[in-house]
């Protein structure tokens, strides 16, 4: 864990980055999501179990609703939000493994999907200078379709971070599971989203 909390000191915390905007696909193309926002990492705190850090977000998120002529109808949903996530981590001595939680602090905006969603993470590792680490959302969260109504998805995700020509990438990969709310059984969805990296300028 010493190492884990040294590059993070060293490389992640008081770092700001930047995504560039990316378009992805909802619904079988039905909608379709532009993203983009800054990253910064800050408050780094650090016991002799674990430490927790600190993830400043300021996104562009809008999700469009699309036409039979493949252009942009409608605003289905704007997700745009200055918001605050924390890890909080441990060192568990049952299995010498890293594990601890992932959740939204506080968020701006009308529509923030991620209120009251908590995730487990796990897997927690520094190899050959690129920390990963793994999330698994509890229960589910919203995901706007057609016709003004909204699904119940959950995420699993791989969060990366390592350094690159002298700066900081992260890198999210997540994939989009639909929940059935009454037996909470997952199945694979057909929406996809692309890797979201952001690069320290």
């Amino acid at each position: 864990m010493e190492k884990i909390i040294k590059f993070i000191e060293e490389n992640v915390n008081g770092k700001t980055l930047f995504t560039k905007e990316l378009v992805y696909k909802l619904e079988n193309g039905a909608l379709e999501g532009v993203y983009s926002d800054q990253i910064s990492f800050s408050n780094l705190k650090y016991s002799q179990s674990g430490f927790q850090l600190d993830m400043f977000i300021v996104s562009n998120e809008k999700i469009w609703l699309m036409g039979t002529d493949g252009q942009r109808e409608k605003l289905r949903k704007d997700f745009s939000a200055v918001s605050l996530f924390r890890f909080e981590l441990a060192k568990r001595k049952s299995t010498e493994a890293i594990t601890g939680s992932f959740r939204l602090i506080s968020a701006s905006g009308k529509s923030v999907t991620a209120e009251a969603v908590i995730s487990g993470i796990y897997g927690v590792s520094l190899e050959n200078n690129v920390l990963k680490l793994f999330e698994d959302q509890a229960l589910y969260r919203d995901q706007p379709i057609q016709g003004e109504q909204f699904k119940a998805v959950a995420f699993q995700s791989k969060h990366s971070f390592y350094c690159k020509n002298g700066k900081l990438h992260y890198e999210y990969d997540g994939k989009c599971f639909d929940v059935d709310t009454k037996t909470m059984q997952r199945v694979k969805s057909s929406d996809t989203f692309p890797s979201f990296v952001s690069i320290e300028k």
